[in-house]
Order: structure tokens, then sequence, then C-alpha cells
């Protein structure tokens, strides 16, 4: 995922200042309101150009069980995709 996928997927781009960070350095990182409350940042890229990707909602209250049910599916398809990126990998 780049920058420019996660831009016209409507992230938004912060910059985190070293005058409001103090850690010496300026960085910046991208985020989406995607609910209420529920935001998803993006904010390490890899040497293989991937980004993670957070969740960050600890009061996330989901009712429905549909959307548990596609959540799940949702996070599998991420899970086995990282699974056959990592046996890719050690393949060679």
């Amino acid at each position: 995922m780049t920058e420019q996928e996660l831009m016209k997927l409507g992230f938004e781009k912060v910059m985190v200042y070293d005058e409001e960070s103090d850690n010496g350095y300026d960085y910046y990182y991208f985020r989406k309101q995607v609910g209420g409350s529920l935001f998803l940042a993006a904010d390490t890229f890899n040497k293989e150009g991937e980004l993670r990707v957070n969740i960050d909602d600890p009061g996330l209250v989901i009712r429905d069980i549909n959307l548990v049910k596609e959540l799940i599916n949702v996070f599998s398809k991420i899970e086995n995709a990282e699974r056959k990126a990592r046996v890719s990998k050690e393949n060679g």
C-alpha cells in the first residue's frame, strides 16, 4: 500500500513537527475516520513498501452479527495474505 493509494482512499496526511513531539525530528502519518470515533492510522512503511494500518478504538461496539461475520472474514483474508507473503519470502 502506497501513500498515493491511501490518499485515494480518503486518508488524511497529518504532519507532526519536532516542536510538538519533542522527539528530535518531524514525521507524518495518515489517518481516516471510518466511524464515530474509529480511526484507521497508518504510519510505518517497511523496506518492502508495505504499510501497517492500525485500528484505534477501544470503545467500538458491534451489535449486528452480520457485521461481526464480515469483520472476521476481512481479518481472515488479511491473515491469509500475510501467511502467503511470509511463505513466499521463505521460499525465495
